[in-house]
């Protein structure tokens, strides 16, 4: 552990000098692959499954958690193709020396490949604060530097051919590294969820809180809509008094765009101690684009794990999207309907048909009154 540390610390403080005690070493790839690049890839994995499952993801003022089961699925998943990275990428210096100059050796290339990571994957410790993760990128720029300078010193192409020598394989890598990352985020979600157990952030912010709803012993008693609702001139309104036996305790509005094309947004909070639900509607002709799904080419998935489920399906015109978290009683139901509207319930400490069952209050004719206004 001690070699590996001054090894770390002298290839980013030192690493011209590095490289050249690197290029006479004696070192298998496999060693190589077990004593030194495991343990580092084990850095940004570990940092991943900290940041998602343990310390979570702050939206509508709640945290969320993914199951850490689930993470710790994805970031093995991870860890294994960031070493098959290095041993793919060794291939291909080996395959690029001769072409400018240098003996064929996957030894020395492994060594290469291996050593160039240092930066970027001990940068990956800044995944477990979203805030830091732009000095992430940073370490992967400084990775890339590394093997600019120990390609030649390590391969040995002629003087002339060097530079161009660090160039190809500079492009190469970050063929490998985007080949990796795409491929690691496919195996684990072909659905399009890496963490199906993980409560969907909501796509917009909410607003700001309104001065409050208006009930009928305000003197603003309106008219019933279909399912109960009130209809009246403003849109708040519309959201229901109370969903799932929870009093409503904030209505926002939100008008934007000119008229003809105007996207509408009515976010409606219902709370009672720790259950609390949050109902979303929004009508816009882009909200299919906004949200990612929607048209005839939407796919559908269905993925059930032992903690919940997530799943994308028709019915009828409309897409319906569904989230669970068994252990956390967390989740979301979603209705895409006409590619124009958008209605979403999503909460804590409620069931998954309190979720379903605020969504279906709204039918066509309540919709209807959105369109109206844009």
């Amino acid at each position: 552990m001690l070699a590996l540390v001054a090894r770390v610390k002298n290839l980013l403080l030192s690493p011209g000098t590095e490289w050249d005690v690197i290029a006479g070493e004696e070192a298998t790839p496999h060693r190589l692959a077990l004593r030194y690049v495991a343990p580092l890839a084990l850095i940004p994995a570990s940092a991943i499954v900290i940041a998602l499952a343990v310390i979570g993801v702050e939206a509508g003022g709640q945290v969320h958690r993914a199951d850490i089961l689930g993470v710790a699925l994805s970031a093995g998943l991870f860890f294994i193709l960031s070493i098959a990275g290095v041993y793919a990428f060794a291939a291909i210096i080996n395959l690029l020396a001769p072409r400018f100059g240098a003996e064929r050796s996957y030894r020395q290339a492994f060594k290469v490949s291996a050593y160039s990571t240092t930066a970027a994957m001990v940068a990956g410790v800044l995944a477990v604060a979203p805030a830091l993760q732009i000095f992430a990128l940073l370490g992967a720029t400084y990775s890339l530097y590394l093997l600019f300078i120990g390609a030649p010193k390590v391969m040995r192409p002629p003087g002339r051919s060097a530079v161009n020598f660090s160039i190809v394989v500079t492009f190469a890598a970050i063929l490998v590294a985007l080949a990796v990352g795409m491929a690691a985020m496919f195996a684990a979600a072909p659905g399009g969820n890496p963490f199906p157990q993980f409560p969907r952030i909501p796509f917009f912010e909410p607003q700001a809180p309104s001065s409050g709803p208006q009930t009928a012993s305000q003197g603003n008693p309106g008219t019933l809509a279909p399912g109960g609702l009130v209809a009246t001139g403003d849109l708040r309104n519309i959201a229901p008094l109370t969903i799932a036996d929870l009093p409503r305790v904030a209505a926002n509005i939100e008008r934007s765009g000119q008229a003809g094309q105007r996207t509408i947004r009515l976010e409606a909070e219902y709370q009672s101690a720790d259950r609390r639900l949050t109902l979303q509607i929004v009508y816009s002709p882009s909200i299919a684009q906004v949200i990612g799904f929607g048209g005839m080419s939407t796919s559908e998935f269905d993925r059930e794990t032992v903690d919940g489920y997530s799943r994308r399906r028709r019915a009828g015109e409309s897409i319906i999207v569904e989230d669970w978290n068994q252990a956390a009683q967390a989740g979301s139901y979603g209705r895409l309907a006409k590619d124009r509207f958008y209605v979403r319930a999503s909460g804590r400490g409620v069931s998954p048909d309190d979720l379903r069952a605020a969504v279906e209050l709204f039918g066509e004719e309540t919709l209807a009154q959105f369109a109206a206004e844009s």
